[in-house]
């Protein structure tokens, strides 16, 4: 049956729902459920932490990580393989879906409670960085040193050098993405804004929920693709998965019972 299955599906691997695992975390004063697929990937976990007291700018200081624009305390992730039938070549995967949970701090001036604030914010974030007139590390203002480069070609029309910078900026850089927009989850309001590339299949969905006015909850959906000639054959499931991942997450006020319940089962020592 399960051979008949991946003939029909045209993959093997992706998330498998008969076998979930739940984690809970505090979040300050909320309790944050998560339950999804368990990995198809071996890997080796680190200890998980479960209290996470984001308030404190000296404890958020010292587990940050900064990704290109992005400035986050990680909580927890999942990734799910999606491979051929029968694979001949040792990189014959498909590609990859991974799920991960941050926090993040927004600045001054931006209610993250406030959706629509939040998600005017994450897109500015977003623009700020890879447009900054002052490049830098970590790809910060590479669309402007891409425009420099492209500006040495003076024999172009202008008409030319906005069609040709367009197609640098999408090839080489990072080009606008789509306005956020909001969706309803389990009755709650979510941000939800794309990174996407108009010239490549890959893409990250990224859903936000203010946790206090100044931060707030990510859900970062990655869909990498490895071989864009196979991409249909698994992209309905992977959206799918997140999906039916975003139905089973839970926001919630905690108790001191549930408190007591997870700091005895945490195995990591927290500043």
């Amino acid at each position: 049956m399960g051979l008949l299955k991946s003939l029909w599906r045209g993959f093997v691997g992706g998330a498998d729902f008969t076998q979930l695992v739940t984690e809970r975390f505090i979040l300050e004063d909320k309790l944050l459920k998560i339950t999804m697929p368990v990995s198809n990937i071996a890997t080796e976990e680190p200890p998980k932490e479960v209290n996470y007291p984001y308030r404190s700018n000296y404890w958020f200081g010292q587990k940050q990580k900064t990704h290109t624009h992005e400035t986050y305390v990680h909580i927890y992730t999942e990734l799910w393989m999606y491979l051929p039938i029968i694979g001949i070549l040792p990189s014959s995967e498909y590609g990859m879906q991974g799920c991960t949970f941050r926090i993040k701090k927004n600045p001054d001036g931006v209610n993250a409670l406030d959706n629509e604030a939040l998600g005017v914010w994450v897109i500015q974030e977003y623009d700020e960085y890879y447009n900054d007139p002052i490049p830098g590390d970590k790809a910060r203002g590479c669309n402007t040193e891409l425009r420099a480069e492209m500006s040495r070609h003076t024999t172009l029309s202008d008409e030319v050098m906005a069609e040709q910078l367009e197609a640098y900026i999408s090839g080489s850089g990072y080009p606008p993405i789509p306005d956020a927009t909001t969706v309803q989850i389990n009755n709650t309001e979510w941000v939800f804004y794309q990174l996407v590339n108009p010239r490549l299949r890959s893409r990250k969905d990224m859903y936000c929920l203010g946790l206090d006015e100044g931060h707030y909850l990510v859900v970062r959906f990655s869909h990498r693709v490895d071989r864009s000639d196979k991409h249909k054959k698994w992209r309905k499931a992977a959206n799918q998965t997140q999906q039916r991942v975003m139905e089973m997450v839970s926001l919630t006020d905690y108790v001191a019972e549930d408190r007591q319940l997870l700091l005895t089962n945490d195995t990591s020592s927290v500043e």
